[in-house]
């Protein structure tokens, strides 16, 4: 993963928010009772023009051809502000947009090359289904200024193959994962229809569970339109600061800061950047299409995070994280057999400490946390290739019928570089008051 990806999604999400709903998450009023649709839902449509970035392989550009075309169609999900019974979190990121969608990525016409390689590699097409959250800045009858967070599944139809796409560094396995991120400008044709015009970024990448994993990221300039299927007939385009005036006497339940200890266990997945080099630099050109099947190792580990929840869609803490990983008891002999030679350390044991931060919205979170290491020994990987910057970042689900406990997944990567695909399950220890109850 590029470290700009990591950068831009860290900065966007710091306006985003999710985790699990309270009792008093619903709001209720004694004005507008009239009946309304609870959601408004809507359909459309999105094209663009996208150029990929390029990455040096062997001391070269990789990519001699970079223009790429994305298509998708989605269909979204929005309170609606003249409901009588509002979400407190719907009501705080002013009736965010929930969508889900496909995206057609064509890569056919993205050139890969170099100089060894008497053929032209390709990523081929992309699918990717998704879910998106969407949040206006801005809004007034007519106009309005958004952003965006995607996250999905996509499926590469030509992923690296040492044989025949010997170039593609960039997927190296048909599943990877797939994040998006967008600025749009939207103008209200009529009550129903809007249409939207913006800049966005779209990363795929697999998470080292394969390799070849240097991550496909691309800009571009796209065009949106969607169709309103139920928008009653008494919201007339209301701009922003009307909808909140409208909802003015709306009952805000008071929330109240507390602190809970984060407890989680964890599993991650990865392959060996050392066996990777192993196949694709020392191996026979017979053997080499092994390095299509690297071995997938498990990382285990559990953390213990002491959070501070200071408003009802923020939590920071400051946590330890140990994990073990048995396979780098074979990263001796991949080291040697590779031809490196040094005094590296290795040990199976690690232990991190980070500030993690969680964001909230009714049963899903966003959790990233950004840390270093305090005891790591991973050979000549951990001195040249895994700089000690450790981040992570992923969702976390709160069931309904048991809010304390959470399952999630993350993406753990060192300075950009991918690191693992983790899975994970926890939850909040105790609550406390950090204000003394009014008497």
């Amino acid at each position: 993963m590029k470290t700009f990806f990591l950068k831009t999604l860290f900065l966007a999400t710091m306006w985003v928010s999710f985790a699990a709903v309270q009792a008093e998450d619903t709001i209720s009023t004694t004005i507008h009772t009239d009946s309304v649709p609870k959601f408004i839902y809507s359909v459309g449509g999105s094209g663009s023009i996208s150029h990929m970035m390029n990455i040096k392989m062997r001391d070269e550009d990789l990519g001699k051809s970079l223009w790429a075309a994305h298509y998708s169609l989605f269909v979204n999900s929005q309170a609606n502000p003249l409901d009588s019974t509002i979400s407190v979190y719907d009501r705080v990121f002013g009736f965010p947009t929930l969508e889900a969608g496909i995206h057609f990525l064509d890569y056919s016409h993205v050139k890969l090359h170099t100089e060894d390689t008497p053929y032209m590699s390709s990523p081929g097409y992309i699918w990717a289904a998704y879910v998106a959250f969407r949040r206006d800045i801005f809004r007034n009858r007519k106009l309005s200024f958004s952003y965006a967070l995607e996250n999905g599944l996509s499926l590469c139809s030509r992923p690296y193959d040492p044989r025949t796409n010997i170039d593609n560094d960039l997927i190296g396995q048909h599943l990877s994962l797939y994040f998006g991120f967008g600025l749009y400008a939207a103008y209200r044709i009529v009550p129903e229809v809007e249409m939207s015009f913006g800049v966005e970024y779209k990363h795929n990448s697999n998470g080292a569970t394969s390799r070849p994993n240097k991550g496909l990221n691309a800009f571009g300039l796209a065009l949106r339109a969607r169709c309103d299927l139920n928008r009653p007939a008494e919201d007339k385009g209301l701009t922003y600061h009307e909808r909140l005036q409208r909802l003015k006497d709306f009952k805000m339940p008071a929330f109240e800061p507390y602190m809970y200890f984060d407890i989680n266990a964890t599993v991650g997945f990865r392959t060996m950047y050392e066996e990777w080099l192993l196949h694709r630099d020392y191996m026979t050109d017979d053997d080499r299409s092994r390095g299509k099947n690297l071995g997938l190792h498990t990382v285990w580990s559990t953390a213990f995070t002491p959070m501070v929840r200071y408003n009802r869609v923020h939590a920071t803490g400051l946590g330890l994280e140990y994990a073990f990983a048995g396979y780098l008891a074979r990263s001796p002999l991949v080291e040697k057999m590779c031809g490196i030679e040094g005094d590296y350390k290795h040990s199976k044991h690690t232990l991190y400490i980070a500030v993690q931060h969680e964001v909230y919205y009714k049963h899903l979170s966003l959790a990233m946390s950004l840390g270093t290491y305090l005891f790591r020994q991973h050979g000549w990987v951990g001195d040249f290739y895994e700089p000690s910057v450790v981040e992570t970042i992923g969702i976390r689900y709160y069931p309904q019928f048991f809010k304390p406990f959470y399952l999630g997944y993350n993406v753990r990567a060192n300075m950009g570089k991918a690191y693992s695909m983790e899975v994970k399950a926890g939850m909040h220890v105790g609550h406390w008051r950090l204000k003394k109850k009014k008497k």
